[in-house]
């Protein structure tokens, strides 16, 4: 509710167990989103979890504010839509979404206050 992330020892436990489990162990793993501080990383290398490569994406704050703010889902199919860039095609779709409690721009800017 209040659009601060999960502490780093409950989520990066989670993580640890999961990624230890059995498929991922055989098949491999992606995660996304994850690690989101260097602190996590550290962290997770400290385990012995060492991913082979990094996707970094670079975006603007305020594009990723704008692309979280404007998030929408309908609660019947749980589709995502955006209502810029991907709104629904149908008034009776459009009128049921709903939004994420953290999907507001404050509590965007304290996620990303918290990654940088």
């Amino acid at each position: 509710e209040s659009g601060r992330l999960v502490p780093d020892e409950i989520i990066i436990g989670i993580v640890k167990d999961r990624l230890n489990e059995e498929d991922c162990v055989k098949q491999g793993w992606l995660l996304d989103g994850f690690p989101r501080t260097a602190a996590q990383a550290t962290t997770l290398a400290e385990a012995g979890i060492v991913a082979d490569c990094f996707i970094f994406l670079n975006v603007p704050d305020e594009i990723l504010v704008e692309r979280v703010v404007g998030r929408k889902t309908d609660p019947v199919t749980g589709k995502i839509y955006h209502m810029e860039f991907s709104p629904p095609e149908d008034e009776e779709v459009k009128a049921r979404l709903e939004q994420r409690s953290d999907d507001t721009e404050e509590k965007v800017k304290v996620r990303l206050e918290q990654f940088h």
